[in-house]
């Protein structure tokens, strides 16, 4: 597929949030503060299920440098919280 321009606007990076445990539905809470930082974004992925350790987003972060946008990426996951719905029993 053709790949439209690709843009630099300057350091950035990203950090993984991990939910943990078994269950489904994540719930996220945090979303305020963790985007409360200028040049912040997330990617929610939408999993319906955890089983163990899964990736269900990343939060995005554009800084002076690359060491500052790698610290704001992870301050702003520091900021979330993700719960998961238990399966039945």
């Amino acid at each position: 597929l053709p790949i439209p321009a690709i843009r630099q606007f300057g350091p950035s990076a990203s950090t993984a949030l991990l939910a943990e445990g078994n269950g489904h539905s994540p719930r996220f809470f945090g979303l305020e503060r963790a985007l409360a930082e200028l040049d912040t974004d997330l990617r929610l992925f939408g999993k319906p299920q955890v089983i163990g350790k899964r990736r269900v987003g990343v939060t995005l972060a554009r800084g002076e440098s690359l060491f500052a946008a790698r610290e704001k990426a992870r301050r702003a996951a520091a900021a979330i919280r993700i719960e998961l719905v238990p399966f039945p029993e």
